[in-house]
C-alpha cells in the first residue's frame, strides 16, 4: 500500500480529527475515503444525496400556485 504525507494547518487537522472521530475512523481511513471520494471522476450524485432520498413524505410537499402573469420580471433591451 502506498503512503502520501500531506501537511496541514492546525485548523484543518483539528477538523479533520473530528470528523474522523465523528465517524468512528481513523484519521488515515478517513482521508483515504475523502480522497477516493474525491478523485471518483464517475460520480455524479453528491455525498449523502441517497441517505436524504425519501425523507420527506409526500404529504410535506405541495404543489406551488399559479402567479399572475404581470408577476415576471420585465426584460432587458440588447
Amino acid at each position: 500500500m502506498g503512503q502520501l504525507t500531506i501537511y496541514l494547518d492546525e485548523k484543518t487537522q483539528k477538523k479533520a480529527r473530528r470528523a474522523a472521530k465523528r465517524e468512528g475512523k481513523s484519521l488515515s481511513r478517513w482521508a483515504r475515503e475523502q480522497l477516493n471520494e474525491a478523485a471518483d471522476e464517475g460520480q455524479t450524485w453528491p455525498s449523502g444525496f441517497f441517505e436524504l432520498l425519501g425523507c420527506l413524505g409526500d404529504s410535506d410537499l405541495e404543489p406551488p400556485g399559479e402567479l399572475p402573469q404581470g408577476a415576471d420580471a420585465k426584460r432587458e433591451s440588447l
